[in-house]
C-alpha cells in the first residue's frame, strides 16, 4: 500500500482493543494519528487494561513510525468533541481519516446480565450508554469531520460495527445499536458521496483484544490462534484510505477478512483472517 504520511486521522476509542489496533495499523503507513479517548491512567481499570491508556497508545504510533497525538475526549460530551476537531483544524489544517470506535457498552459486557439475559430483565443504562457512545458519538463526530471533509472535497469515515447488526447478537441494545451504525453509514455516505467522502461500515471478524487475550486464561475454548489482531482492522482501514477509488463502495458494510483479500495483505502474524459472512450474516 501506498504511504498515508501526512495525511491526518482521528480515531476514537484508541486506549486500547480495536481502537488501538485501528491507530496502529495507521501508524504502519505514517500517518499522523490523534488517539482520542478517557483513559489518561488505567489505575482504576482490571489489571490486565492497568498499562493501556491514551499515552500509551500515541508511543506505540510514534514508533511504528506514524506520529501520535493523545488527545483526552469524553465522547458523551459534544463540547469535548468539538474541542478535538478544532484541534485537529488549528494543528493540521485538515483532517484526512475518521474511524469511530468509541463504544459505551463496555462497562455492561462485563456484567452477566449482558449475555443470556431478555432485553426486559436488563436495566435501560444499557441502551442509553450504547447509544450515547456508540451511536450518537458516531453521529456527533461525523458531523464535525463532515464539515472539514466536504470543503477539502475528500476524505474517509468508517463505523466500527459488528454482525450483531445483522443477526442477533448478545441481546437486543447490542443488535439495535449495530444496525443504527450500519445505517448512519449507509445515509451518511448518500448524503456525502458528491462530496468525494466514502463512509463505510466495517465488520471485524474475532480480535484478539486485550480482554480477549485475558477470557482465554480462564477458557480453553478461545483461539486466539484463530483470531485477527486488533492492528489488522486498521491495515484495513489503511488500505480504503489508500483507495481513490473507494467512492464506488461508499455505503456498504464492509467485513475485515475480505478487505484484506481484496487488498492483498496479511494479518500481523502473516496469517490471511477469514470472513464470517457465511457463519454469521
Amino acid at each position: 500500500m501506498n504511504s498515508l504520511k501526512g495525511r491526518v486521522a482521528i480515531v476514537t476509542g484508541a486506549s486500547r482493543g480495536v481502537g488501538k489496533g485501528v491507530a496502529l495499523g495507521l501508524a504502519e503507513y505514517g500517518a499522523t494519528v490523534y488517539i482520542t479517548g478517557r483513559t489518561e491512567d488505567g489505575k482504576e481499570l482490571p489489571h490486565f487494561l492497568k498499562d493501556t491508556n491514551i499515552y500509551k497508545t500515541s508511543e506505540e504510533v510514534t514508533k511504528l513510525g506514524g506520529v501520535g497525538v493523545p488527545h483526552k475526549c469524553d465522547h458523551s460530551k459534544d463540547e469535548e468533541v468539538e474541542l478535538l476537531f478544532k484541534r485537529v483544524i488549528e494543528e493540521q489544517g485538515r483532517l484526512d481519516i475518521l474511524v469511530n470506535n468509541a463504544w459505551g457498552g463496555g462497562i455492561h459486557a462485563m456484567q452477566e446480565y449482558f449475555f443470556n439475559t431478555p432485553f426486559w430483565k436488563q436495566p435501560v443504562s444499557l441502551w442509553d450508554d450504547n447509544f450515547t457512545v456508540g451511536v450518537r458519538s458516531n453521529y456527533v463526530a461525523s458531523s464535525f469531520a463532515a464539515e472539514i471533509m466536504m470543503k477539502q472535497k475528500c476524505g474517509l469515515i468508517v463505523n466500527i460495527s459488528f454482525y450483531g447488526g445483522r443477526r442477533y447478537m448478545n441481546n437486543v441494545t447490542y443488535g439495535v445499536c449495530k444496525a443504527a451504525v450500519d445505517r448512519l453509514s449507509a445515509d451518511t455516505a448518500y448524503e456525502l458521496k458528491d462530496y468525494g467522502v466514502p463512509v463505510f461500515s466495517l465488520y471485524p471478524g474475532q480480535v484478539s483484544t486485550e480482554g480477549m487475550i485475558e477470557y482465554a486464561k480462564y477458557d480453553s475454548n478461545i483461539d486466539l490462534g484463530k483470531m485477527e489482531s486488533p492492528q489488522f482492522v486498521g491495515r484495513c482501514v489503511a488500505a480504503l484510505a489508500n483507495n481513490e477509488n473507494a467512492i464506488i463502495d461508499t455505503g456498504k458494510v464492509l467485513i475485515t477478512g475480505e478487505v484484506a483479500e481484496r487488498y492483498g495483505f496479511t494479518d500481523i502474524d502473516g496469517k490471511q483472517p477469514k470472513s464470517l459472512r457465511s457463519e454469521l450474516w
